[in-house]
């Protein structure tokens, strides 16, 4: 059968919809869009009524595959059809996965989900061959350059892995361990061959796989395969394309609630959210709730309730920094040390904030006389400044890169910089990297001076 793209979907809930049901279901991509398409296809599958008996729904991760293959094989109790639901299943994962799984256990610590950054690393260490103790610590420094970046794909240096330990201690303190390696493809393979009794149905969901494999062209052959995959990137491309899918998204949202947003005030979004597709649906949902009658959502809404919905904690620091508020940059800080965020996780995030600046500002002092009017509208912005960001920016440039809103508040902020003043910080950052490396004094103390100094204007 041919591989359904997501913008496909309905095609396969609407042959459920007419009785044509095959034994296997494969949906793979990113996690907020596959998790939906399982709801609906779950719904549609099990009638209601019989759900308590005829749907069983696993955990792929701790799940026996041998088990799961027996239950697919075993009837329901009351008759009807069987759907045996496996979750997050690891039955694609291979060596060629690891840089993907690497990357997504950064994001999953990015996003403060530790147990989940976890549970991917311990992945990539089972096929990689190593353990903990030999990423935790400082180990990783030991691990061969060449087989470092063939494993995870990024370069071995500290901003690359700053994250890494906290995520290695937290696996380590909490009593996990890297799974053992199984051949549950084999299993699954064997039993497509073998196919499934009449009214049984398997349905598997995982984020990454390898369509280099036999056992996915098998899938292909014996059911249904939709791919939810969102590519990843910084270009102009990927961000075009990932925005689209947001768009998507909130337009689904606020239409099935008869509401709209301003384009300000959804581009404030996109760029408080960044691709999180759950975080974009919950903070939409509390949008609307607070909206009430209303049936517009504005940009002053967004601004106003975006401390209680932001999900990315690291935003607020930079955030508080940039506008040299101590006082809440303070208590940010403590409040990600306190996350179990590295403090050299967090310099490596205010160094990207700090040289975008740099590069904002260069770009005003050599493209626009060194004036850019603080008080410009976002419209403004884009009809005035943007063109000629595009134009004279490399397009892998730091400006280039960023979402044109982001893009208007990096410019803007940086206008109440200087130069030489945003160099002062980038050393104040160095030096304070060398501190926590090289001395005995407790890494909050570290990390509150330097918050003081650059908000104080010491950085000059």
């Amino acid at each position: 059968m041919p591989v359904f793209d997501k913008k496909d979907f309905s095609k396969v809930l609407a042959q459920v919809e007419q009785g044509s049901v095959v034994p296997l279901y494969f949906l793979h991509g990113e996690d907020y869009l596959v998790k939906s398409a399982l709801a609906q296809l779950s719904d549609m599958l099990v009638p209601e009524s019989q759900r308590s008996t005829n749907l069983e729904v696993v955990d792929g991760n701790q799940a026996d595959f041998r088990q799961i293959l027996d239950n697919v094989n075993t009837f329901a109790l009351f008759g009807g059809r069987k759907v045996v639901v496996v979750q997050d299943c690891r039955v694609f994962y291979s060596r060629a996965n690891l840089p993907t799984l690497f990357v997504k256990s950064k994001e999953a610590h990015a996003a403060g989900d530790l147990e989940g950054a976890a549970r991917l690393l311990l992945e990539v260490l089972a096929y990689a061959g190593w353990s903990l103790a030999d990423v935790a610590d400082g180990a990783w420094r030991e691990i061969p350059p060449d087989l470092w970046q063939q494993t995870t794909g990024v370069e071995r240096d500290r901003e690359e892995v700053a994250w890494l330990e906290a995520v290695a201690d937290h696996a380590a303190s909490s009593g996990m361990e890297v799974p053992r390696l199984r051949d549950d493809g084999s299993l699954l393979e064997t039993a497509l061959k073998g196919g499934f009794p009449e009214e049984q149905c398997l349905v598997l969901t995982t984020d990454t796989v390898d369509k280099r494999r036999s056992l996915y062209r098998l899938m292909e052959e014996k059911g249904v395969v939709v791919d939810f995959g969102v590519v990843s990137g910084s270009s102009r491309k990927v961000r075009s394309e990932q925005e689209k899918v947001l768009r998507n998204l909130a337009q689904e949202t606020l239409s099935a609630a008869g509401k709209t947003i301003e384009p300000e005030a959804l581009a404030l979004l996109f760029e408080r959210t960044g691709f999180n597709l759950w975080a974009l649906k919950t903070q939409l949902e509390k949008l609307m709730s607070f909206a009430g009658e209303a049936t517009l959502i504005t940009r002053e809404e967004v601004e106003g309730l975006s401390d209680q919905f932001r999900e990315e904690p690291l935003y607020e620091l930079n955030n508080a920094v940039a506008t040299r508020d101590c006082e809440t940059g303070l208590v940010v800080l403590n409040r990600l040390l306190e996350q179990n965020y590295h403090p050299l996780q967090l310099l490596a995030s205010l160094a990207n904030e700090l040289r975008r600046l740099l590069v904002a500002r260069e770009f005003i002092e050599k493209h626009l006389a060194g004036k850019l009017d603080p008080h410009i509208s976002y419209g403004g912005f884009q009809k005035t400044i943007l063109p000629m960001v595009k134009e004279k920016s490399d397009k892998e440039s730091p400006v280039a890169t960023l979402h044109p809103f982001a893009l208007h508040k990096t410019m803007v902020r940086s206008t109440t910089f200087q130069t030489s003043e945003l160099v002062g910080w980038l050393q104040q950052l160095f030096a304070t990297d060398f501190t926590l490396k090289s001395s005995g004094i407790p890494e909050r103390a570290v990390m509150e001076g330097l918050i003081i100094r650059l908000c104080s204007g010491e950085g000059k």
